[in-house]
């Protein structure tokens, strides 16, 4: 427990750095400015995302066993692929499938699309990649080989929430807000979810 807050102190420190220098649009000229948009435009935005209010995202996960997560990615990669768009044209590889399989590593480039495309909106960004995927998968980590109950219930509470917190941020991109009351699709993709986690554990007991 003492090194999972020591490391949750680093974090703090490295944001607070981040906000004091690359969070805001506090560029010196309009031509640092322009330079900064035509560099977020290269590396590739999009103008569209999928949209779940951040708490019904966050309970749906933990109701799920945290696997409600990767309906979520999907949903996210199969808009986000659709409305990207950067300088030379070029789409990103793969689909929204193979991305959602690869979900522990395109967590990273799908927070990265979200922060640029925020940025170039002037709307406040997320954390930066790296934070909360560490924060993702340091979670995921702590819920599984933690070793007591209070380090994996504060890892599988980060785990659920990294997603939550990532959404929160990107709901604040369109001009009506998010419904908190969750779809049909959303309910039948957690209760899909929960029922696989629930035939993990078995087999874990099982096998283990």
């Amino acid at each position: 427990m003492e090194r999972f807050l020591q490391m949750l102190g680093v974090l703090a420190a490295l944001y607070i750095m981040y906000a004091l220098s690359l969070k805001k649009w506090d560029y010196d000229t309009e031509s640092k400015r322009l330079a900064r948009r035509a560099a977020l435009k290269e590396q590739g935005l999009s103008n569209t995302f999928y949209f779940i209010h951040a708490r019904t995202l966050f309970i749906l996960n933990a109701f799920s066993g945290g696997l409600f997560v990767f309906y979520w990615l999907y949903r996210q990669w199969q808009a986000a692929l659709y409305g990207f768009k950067r300088q030379d044209g070029q789409p990103l590889a793969g689909g929204p499938f193979l991305r959602t399989l690869g979900g522990f590593g395109t967590f990273f480039q799908l927070n990265a699309v979200i922060c640029r495309t925020c940025e170039y909106m002037h709307h406040k960004a997320p954390l930066p990649p790296w934070v909360w995927g560490i924060l993702w998968l340091g979670g995921l980590g702590g819920a599984l080989l933690g070793t007591s109950w209070a380090i994996r219930l504060a890892g599988y509470l980060f785990f659920c929430g990294a997603p939550a917190a990532l959404q929160r941020r990107l709901n604040e991109l369109p001009k009506t807000p998010v419904s908190a009351r969750p779809k049909t699709g959303e309910i039948t993709a957690a209760a899909a979810a929960l029922v696989c986690a629930l035939a993990l554990a078995a087999l874990c007991r099982i096998w283990l």
